[in-house]
């Protein structure tokens, strides 16, 4: 797992977590800007890293990983925690540990735990297994996924290069852990400001995500992204995102 910083001579810290497929490379246009006013911590997840073979293991335990950097180096409170779909999932397993403070958290169309019964499960996951494996061998499969009138098609083929090049063991346990990832029974009382936001047109595929989040954390500001699908707000608009990630510390 490896941590890109950039702009380590700010005060604020924000750290951004990409999701399942992705490569942090995905905000290197979002981190252009906010590194201006931003300590940014750009996390490689395990079994997406280009830079060091290291399989992903699971979400509590990529968490727990992130978590342990953060406190052999010092840094016991963050200022603003990003996560998108996957990453979401690893911010809030990082929450619920309360080992290190954080602020202000955004949950981009983050996942929760499902929890699906054990044949749906299996079957689940070997579709998305074979699903991955034509992925990797296929680019235009990638283009039907994510278009290129919604999509930039060179943050596409970043998607692709990291698929290309993750384990079939990473991918199976990526997608294992994603459904059923553990989480505490009551969430943690903390002094944490919260907002989920999701695009309106992945509405119907957050449906279960959101009543998670209502069910177990309490005063969370909902934001819908008029227009936008999943991951086109982060990927497509950096100036825009930029501009709401300042407004969380005025």
């Amino acid at each position: 797992m490896t941590f890109h910083e950039f702009g380590k001579e700010n005060e604020k810290i924000l750290i951004m977590i990409h999701g399942a497929c992705m490569s942090w490379k995905n905000f290197k246009e979002n981190i252009r800007i906010l590194r201006k006013d931003f300590h940014v911590i750009a996390v490689a997840v395990p079994g997406h890293d280009l830079y060091e073979f290291d399989e992903f293991t699971s979400m509590e335990n990529v968490a727990k990983r992130i978590e342990n950097w953060l406190l052999d180096n010092n840094m016991t409170s963050v200022d603003i925690l990003y996560g998108f779909s996957m990453g979401g999932g690893i911010a809030l397993r990082l929450l619920a540990n309360e080992a290190v403070n954080v602020k202000n958290v955004i949950l981009d169309g983050g996942i929760t735990p499902k929890k699906y019964g054990k044949m749906y499960s299996k079957v689940k996951l070997w579709g998305n297994c074979v699903f991955k494996r034509f992925e990797k061998k296929s680019r235009k499969l990638m283009s039907f996924i994510f278009p290129k009138d919604e999509y930039d098609e060179k943050q596409v083929d970043i998607m692709h290069g990291i698929i290309r090049c993750m384990s079939n063991r990473s991918i199976k346990r990526l997608y294992a852990s994603m459904d059923d990832f553990s989480m505490p029974i009551q969430f943690p009382k903390l002094d944490t400001r919260f907002e989920y936001w999701y695009g309106s047109g992945e509405e119907q595929f957050r449906k279960s995500d959101i009543r998670y989040i209502k069910r177990h954390i309490d005063n969370v500001k909902f934001r819908q992204i008029p227009g936008m699908d999943h991951g086109q707000f982060v990927m497509g608009y950096p100036k825009e995102f930029a501009r709401q990630i300042r407004k969380l510390i005025g």
